[in-house]
């Protein structure tokens, strides 16, 4: 397994928290509606009363809302700024069942079976797969489960997009492949791969327009048919939602 250059990383995210970097990626994820939805109903339907450690939270992506639905939410990253600007955002809202912390999502330093949901967006991509699943089976519940949104590595207009802004991410970043969801299967015993965004890319230049909506949902409704008619095509999706239950330990395997 490839070491991670973690430095490397915390200071492209702490660029990225301070500056807003990656601005010029917002008019992909404006058409990114339907997987963030998928993702959302399933995290915050039933999250009362749950453990929960959110994955890669930058300056708290969906913590505060998990916090807000009574759930006990703990949350990690590798950048000092994004943690520190949660921080003062969770202190702002009087928030007192949520806590932040700086780090390494491959060497978690929590107690086995602390969680009983672990959730992430565009994380899982920046680490190495065997590393962060090791670890995320470690602590959750044996009845626990994890859900997370995450870039494929397959589709041609986005990977020349990728080409041509290498300053938008870093060397350690891996798009999915199909190898990658076939070892996370190794970890859980029952998953489930969502796929999002093909013919719906190319809303895009529409996506400042009154028309940017109704063209979104009938590309989305494209997407839904081809994956089902043409099962093959999932792979050229941009995003996955990656539903996980039933963790195995790998000393269990």
């Amino acid at each position: 397994m490839t070491k991670i250059n973690l430095g490397q990383e915390a200071r492209f995210h702490d660029w990225v928290f301070q500056s807003g970097g990656r601005k010029p990626v917002s008019k992909f994820y404006a058409v990114a509606k339907s997987g963030k939805e998928y993702y959302e109903k399933f995290l915050l339907s039933n999250c009362r009363g749950k453990a929960i450690l959110e994955y890669g939270c930058g300056m708290g992506s969906y913590a505060f809302a998990l916090a807000k639905r009574g759930a006990r939410v703990t949350a990690i990253d590798i950048s000092e700024v994004g943690i520190e600007l949660a921080k003062a955002r969770a202190h702002k809202e009087e928030l007192e069942n949520i806590s932040f912390c700086v780090m390494d999502g491959e060497a978690m330093q929590f107690a086995d079976s602390s969680f009983d949901v672990a959730c992430g967006k565009g994380i899982l991509h920046h680490l190495r797969i065997e590393k962060a699943l090791g670890e995320l089976t470690r602590v959750l519940k044996p009845e626990g489960k994890a859900i997370f949104l995450e870039p494929m590595g397959y589709n041609p207009a986005i990977n020349t997009f990728r080409k041509l802004t290498p300053r938008l991410r870093t060397e350690n970043e891996h798009p999915l492949t199909r190898k990658d969801l076939e070892l996370i299967e190794k970890y859980f015993g029952q998953t489930n791969h969502s796929f999002f965004n093909l013919s719906s890319l190319l809303a895009v230049p529409f996506r400042n327009t009154r028309k940017f909506s109704s063209i979104l949902e009938a590309l989305d409704s494209i997407d839904r048919s081809l994956f089902k008619w043409a099962p093959f095509l999932r792979w050229m999706a941009w995003q996955v939602v990656i539903t996980l239950n039933k963790p195995r330990k790998p000393a269990t395997w």
